[in-house]
């Protein structure tokens, strides 16, 4: 039986799957139990936080957060996704298609831990070596 790919989660799909969206919470919740493994990033984690401190049901949403960050492991931003880092945005603007650098960052994560990166932003299928799926 071939190994289940690993996915990280993007902003996007990360509040979509915080916030029970059908049916994306049932797919992960299903390839969760068949094997498959999810992770965030620290800067989607920082993005989540900003979501929540901007909200206005900001109780509710830090709850549904820590919850979140309690199921799902957190990838670290260490010395060889930054290197990517570096390499992706070079790589993007020599193609004239310079992205935000906290898509970047994200993107570098996915690349380094050879992750699907879930994402429903299309920027992102514009960055070389990066698999990307939209499950919304």
């Amino acid at each position: 039986m071939p190994a289940l790919p690993a996915y990280l989660l993007d902003t996007n799909h990360a509040c979509a799957f915080m916030s029970e969206q059908q049916p994306l919470t049932d797919r992960i919740r299903q390839l969760a139990t068949e094997g498959a493994r999810f992770y965030l990033c620290m800067t989607v984690v920082g993005e989540l936080y900003f979501a929540v401190y901007a909200s206005q049901r900001r109780a509710n949403n830090m709850l549904h957060l820590k919850n979140l960050l309690a199921r799902i492991a957190v990838l670290d931003f260490n010395d060889s996704v930054a290197e990517q880092y570096g390499q992706l945005q070079a790589e993007q603007k020599a193609k004239g298609r310079p992205i935000p650098s906290s898509d970047a960052q994200i993107a570098a994560t996915a690349r380094i831990y050879d992750l699907v990166l879930l994402s429903a932003d299309h920027r992102m299928r514009q960055i070389d070596s990066l698999l990307v799926e939209n499950w919304m």
